[in-house]
């Protein structure tokens, strides 16, 4: 999908579109109301991001504008502002979605990702890794015939990692899918975590899938 994030905050609007290349898409980032707007209304995008505390235009001045506007274009809030009434007010102007910082990244992915496909943007819903597959329908893992049960955090790790095959993931990256992109989480989290993700998804009598590249991270190893 081509993305367009509306975010003010530098650091937050990279980490959004690093996650969102990764995950797949093509994205655009407007760091003001104003440029986003003339944006929204004048571009061809299949998702729009958009932070409610903007410089030049907020928010809810953009939404309404390109609803007025008639475009039909899946908008996803995503702001501080997190009382009853601003998601109310934001849904009423025709927001699709209403998300609170602080975030969990693959929870924001899952998000757009949904609300993409109510502008019927055709999405991969199955990842595969040899016989390893991930189902993001239903969040679902399995190898061969068997069913790998997954916690909550372990589903996310995994995910990232099946995204990234053959690619190191940082540690900080596995925080920022897991726990979200301000969590203070202990290197020991991680190693649990990840100890426990080795546990359900390698076979007996073969070497670990998973690597750990020392001072770096993880990477999921596969060979044609």
């Amino acid at each position: 999908m081509n993305v367009l994030v509306i975010e003010d905050d530098a650091r937050i609007a990279n980490i959004l579109r690093k996650g969102l290349l990764e995950d797949g898409h093509q994205v655009e980032l407007s760091y003001r109301g104003d440029e986003g707007r003339d944006l929204v209304t004048s571009e061809h995008f299949d998702v729009v991001v958009l932070d409610v505390m903007l410089p030049g235009v907020d928010g809810f001045s953009i939404l309404k504008h390109a609803r007025t506007a008639r475009r039909a274009v899946p908008i996803l809030m995503l702001t501080a502002k997190d009382s009853m009434m601003d998601i109310v007010h934001g849904l009423d102007l025709g927001a699709d979605d209403y998300l609170t910082k602080p975030f969990q990244l693959e929870v924001f992915l899952a998000r757009v990702r949904a609300v993409g496909r109510r502008g019927h943007i055709p999405q991969q819903v199955q990842l595969s890794v040899g016989n390893l597959i991930l189902d993001r329908n239903n969040r679902t893992a399995s190898r061969g015939e068997e069913q790998i049960e997954l916690t909550r955090k372990e589903y996310v790790i995994l995910e990232l990692l099946m995204r990234r095959v053959n690619q190191v993931v940082t540690r900080d990256q596995i925080i920022q899918a897991g726990w979200g992109y301000d969590a203070d989480v202990r290197d020991n989290t991680v190693d649990f975590y990840m100890h426990s993700l080795r546990q359900k998804i390698n076979r007996k009598e073969q070497p670990s899938s998973i690597r750990t590249i020392r001072s770096l991270g993880y990477l999921l190893e596969h060979s044609e």
